[in-house]
């Protein structure tokens, strides 16, 4: 678990940057989600935002600060911090399409052998993962729960073109490109569930904290969705995008 001395700050304008270093575990991630509540309880209309990234937490005040003075009510708020018994969190479960299309960057990262794509591909399925935050692109989400012998290091040269919706693995963590972007993390299938929609509000439907699993569909199946999802159409497979 976290502790005082994990903590460090840097300024930039009017925010406080408090660095700590990325952890895997849920339990630290709720430590994290517990002290962003706490900190804005403790610095209340001082505070225009809180954001999270996979390293830090951003304070953003209203105006000027004393630097030194805010970095002392944080200190305290680490040291009283106590796991309050957080609301359930969801365990949504979505549906990804290995079809040689969506992963040749996982047969180019095993040489083309395919038992070796088909064996990472088991042992990454039966995972259950985890939203830490949104980042590097609108409904962008950085999953964690990779166990360490499914870790792929990010290329070396990033492609120009990586599909939406495409599922890809950047190191120990996991995201799902929400829309066409280049990209540096190795694609290995794709999820035809839109995770964002800027007409309704919250845009994103999965929030911070919340469990995923995946289940395998065919290209078939892929397509078919789409096809309902771009006409607003009904399809089993979407009814199963449920959380339990």
């Amino acid at each position: 678990m976290y502790t005082k001395t994990d903590f460090s700050f840097s300024k930039l304008g009017n925010t406080l940057i408090l660095n700590f270093p990325y952890r895997t575990s849920y339990k630290e991630l709720q430590f994290i989600l517990q002290l962003r509540t706490d900190l804005e309880k403790t610095f209340g209309n001082q505070l225009e935002d809180i954001s999270l990234s996979f390293n830090s937490l951003n304070l953003f005040f209203m105006g000027e600060f004393d630097s030194e003075k805010m970095q002392k009510k944080i200190f305290s708020t680490i040291n009283n911090l106590k796991i309050m018994k957080t609301k359930e969190t969801k365990l949504w479960k979505l549906p990804v399409c290995f079809a040689n299309e969506f992963n040749s960057d996982l047969f180019d990262h095993f040489n083309g052998d395919k038992q070796q794509v088909n064996t990472y591909l088991e042992q990454f399925m039966k995972l259950e993962y985890f939203l830490f935050f949104y980042g590097f692109l609108p409904g962008f989400p950085y999953l964690s729960g990779l166990s360490k012998k499914l870790i792929i290091p990010r290329k070396k040269t990033p492609s120009r073109l990586t599909l939406k919706g495409s599922l890809a693995v950047g190191a120990s963590q996991v995201g799902i490109y929400p829309q066409d972007s280049p990209g540096g993390w190795h694609v290995i299938g794709n999820c035809p569930i839109p995770l964002i929609d800027f007409e309704v509000s919250p845009p994103n439907f999965i929030e911070v904290g919340d469990r995923i699993r995946f289940f395998e569909i065919s290209e078939k199946e892929h397509r078919e969705v789409l096809f309902a999802i771009r006409n607003k159409k009904t399809h089993t497979l979407l009814n199963q995008v449920t959380h339990d």
